[in-house]
């Protein structure tokens, strides 16, 4: 995993640091527990019958997507949540637009996100759909986010699936983020192809 390993640059250590705030949210902890959770309970830890924390999925991954688009419009961007009228294939698409003219013409992508919260977080090997849908953006930067029980293996897996893809150009980037019910907390990979 390491050899890949690049610094996370500004815009992907701002992703990063909104992560730890979203986990202080109280309504992301609210009781969503599924029936089998609800009738076996919880551990002392707080883990639920299945073995993960009763973190709210859709809560999450609402905040998360409201906070990375409202970052892109505060970077400059026109920034879009994932938005079924429209067939946006990415949870967040940041656009560079040039507005001027009759039309709008996109000059570039900086950043697009998927979210794969809770395929990978139920079986033992992450799902690659979203990571798929990354694989053919075209944007400076490529974020996935997921959850799973051990967040290198993800990495690992996800970062070689990367390297054998034949549409990887050098210097693609992306930012893997990983939520661990164990330690109740995310973890976050830049990998550079």
């Amino acid at each position: 995993m390491a050899e890949n390993s690049v610094v996370p640059d500004e815009i992907e250590q701002q992703i990063i640091a909104i992560l730890p705030s979203i986990l202080q949210e109280p309504e992301l902890w609210a009781d969503n527990r599924s029936y089998l959770t609800r009738i076996m309970g919880r551990d002392k830890s707080g883990v639920d019958a299945a073995g993960y924390a009763s973190i709210n999925e859709e809560v999450w991954i609402k905040m998360f997507i409201q906070r990375l688009s409202a970052l892109g419009r505060r970077l400059g961007f026109t920034s879009q949540d994932y938005d079924r009228q429209r067939g946006w294939g990415y949870d967040v698409l940041w656009r560079d637009l040039s507005t001027g003219g009759d039309w709008w013409v996109t000059n570039g992508v900086p950043l697009v996100l998927c979210c794969d919260f809770w395929v990978s977080g139920h079986s033992n090997y992450p799902s690659f759909e979203p990571l798929d849908k990354l694989l053919v953006a075209r944007a400076e930067h490529r974020v996935l986010m997921c959850r799973h029980k051990y967040a290198g293996s993800v990495f690992d897996r996800y970062t070689s699936y990367i390297r054998q893809c034949g549409i990887t150009k050098k210097k693609d980037r992306y930012l893997l983020l990983c939520y661990v019910p164990d330690d109740q907390k995310f973890h976050s990979h830049v990998f550079a192809a």
